[in-house]
């Protein structure tokens, strides 16, 4: 077994301890009478993460330093998105669907989804499994505007940044020598910039929608990264979920005070 698979392993173990406390955290609030559907989405979510990061450590165990097929921990992930999405649209007060809105997280999914297939291969795995990733954009989208969370200028800004980290992706696959290391370089420290940024707005503002926005981007910038950069971004999106529960708390708080 490789150092990788042994720091895989621990990083593993570390967010499913998380994963447990959130889960059992949540479930509390779920007790207290509050208000239902968004704890109790948020929870099932958490639950379908936590399976898959069981799946993921089994796997590790038994078959370390080989590369996964399409498994259990893939459907898991899909109703843990799934799931997180239901929790945004109960709480979301403004559902139009502006064209603008639907049209980025078409393109910008989409071209994530492109690329994962380019580097793995896997076009039904990558397809099937990424399609959910475009309404749950769309409804952080949403929120994000409809509670001026962010301002338009952050917004547009790091919409942005989305799309040129996706350039500097697709430019990677056609450049060598000093080129490939300096756009290379770029690529991940506009995505580690966006992770710092997000996060520090997800404590800042503890915003339901802004925290999700943290971990959803955490998730793609380590489907697109390798070694030090991957580890980088999974403990990242370990820390996104109390960042979660307690943007949730803090609705749920919000909501018995109004």
């Amino acid at each position: 077994m490789s150092d990788l698979t042994r720091l895989g392993i621990f990083a593993t173990i570390f967010q499913a301890v998380v994963l447990v406390v959130v889960i059992a955290k949540t479930n509390e609030l779920i007790k207290r009478g509050k208000k239902f559907f968004l704890p109790f989405f948020f929870i099932l979510s958490m639950s379908s993460f936590f399976l898959s990061d069981v799946y993921w450590l089994a796997y590790d165990l038994l078959k370390p330093g080989i590369r996964m097929p399409i498994a259990s921990n893939e459907i898991a992930e899909c109703a843990m998105v799934l799931l997180l999405s239901a929790a945004l649209e109960s709480i979301l007060t403004d559902k139009r669907k502006y064209a603008g809105e639907i049209a980025f997280a078409f393109f910008f999914i989409g071209a994530n989804i492109a690329l994962w297939i380019v580097w793995s291969g896997e076009w039904f795995q990558d397809i099937f499994f990424g399609i959910p990733y475009i309404y749950f954009l769309w409804l952080i989208i949403r929120g994000i505007k409809t509670r001026q969370a962010l301002s338009q200028r952050e917004i547009r800004l790091a919409m942005m940044i989305s799309v040129l980290v996706l350039i500097m992706h697709v430019a990677i696959r056609f450049l060598d020598g000093f080129s490939l290391s300096l756009v290379f370089f770029l690529c991940h420290a506009f995505m580690l910039g966006m992770i710092v940024w997000l996060g520090v707005k997800s404590v800042r503002l503890k915003d339901f929608f802004v925290s999700t926005a943290f971990f959803l981007w955490t998730n793609l910038v380590m489907f697109s990264s390798v070694k030090f950069y991957y580890y980088v971004a999974f403990f990242a999106s370990t820390i996104a979920l109390p960042m979660m529960y307690i943007s949730m708390k803090k609705e749920l708080l919000s909501d018995d005070i109004c």
